[in-house]
């Protein structure tokens, strides 16, 4: 006898299922042009609004509650908005599960790939500090997830030299721990450190990349999910 599919019980598998299930619906949803998304801001859109659809979803208890917040400021010291922040809400203990969320969406037409890797070095390390910081109230911040989508094949093709050999993107690179991800010989380089310092991550993490076409038009896209925060990673 079969036993029937169930949605888990533990809120942090739960959270990550349903995340699942969101981005294979946006993904195919992108590729079958639902929407127009040219741009980083209505892939915020529509992406958050599916993930609030499923995670309404996938409340299964009466005291269970599911929320979607945008450009929320999680910084203490200093402002630090992030593009979406997932909050799980459970009355009966008075738990409140967030997940926060960065999207990047860089296109052929967006041709300065050095900064383009930069900025992603920048989401995952902030999301990386915001999760394993620790919280003064009820909050829980399991893990949190970064999101981004290309047409450009340069980020998933492995380069030869300059500054993206150092801010690695390329299908299968790893970001390693205990790294100092710095790069002074260009001028964008050297801005970017001179505002944001050297990047030193505390996990490993690896660039899983999956590509698919549109359905109309055959052009390529690439689609990169990676959890922060997770020694699953590895």
């Amino acid at each position: 006898m079969n036993l029937v599919n169930t949605i888990p019980q533990s809120i942090n598998k739960r959270i990550e299922e349903m995340i699942d299930m969101a981005w294979m619906i946006f993904v195919n949803q992108f590729i079958s042009d639902k929407y127009v998304i040219n741009l980083e801001a209505p892939f915020q859109l529509h992406f958050s609004s599916i993930l609030k659809s499923v995670g309404e979803l996938y409340c299964l208890n009466k005291d269970e509650s599911f929320h979607i917040n945008l450009e929320v400021n999680m910084g203490e010291q200093r402002k630090n908005y992030v593009d979406i922040v997932l909050e799980y809400n459970i009355a009966s203990t008075g738990e409140v599960y967030k997940v926060p969320i960065e999207l990047k969406y860089r296109t052929l037409s967006q041709s300065a790939e050095d900064i383009g890797v930069m900025e992603i070095y920048n989401d995952i390390y902030n999301l990386e500090k915001l999760t394993s910081k620790t919280s003064d109230d009820t909050s829980i911040l399991p893990f949190s997830y970064f999101f981004c989508i290309t047409n450009n094949q340069r980020y998933i093709k492995k380069p030869g030299s300059g500054l993206k050999t150092v801010f690695v993107t390329y299908d299968e690179a790893t970001i390693k721990p205990n790294n100092e991800y710095k790069y002074l010989d260009t001028n964008e380089g050297l801005k970017f450190y001179n505002k944001y310092g050297a990047y030193k991550f505390d996990q490993q993490y690896k660039f899983k990349w999956h590509q698919a076409s549109k359905v109309k038009t055959d052009e390529k896209y690439w689609f990169l999910k990676m959890k922060i925060g997770s020694n699953e990673n590895e």
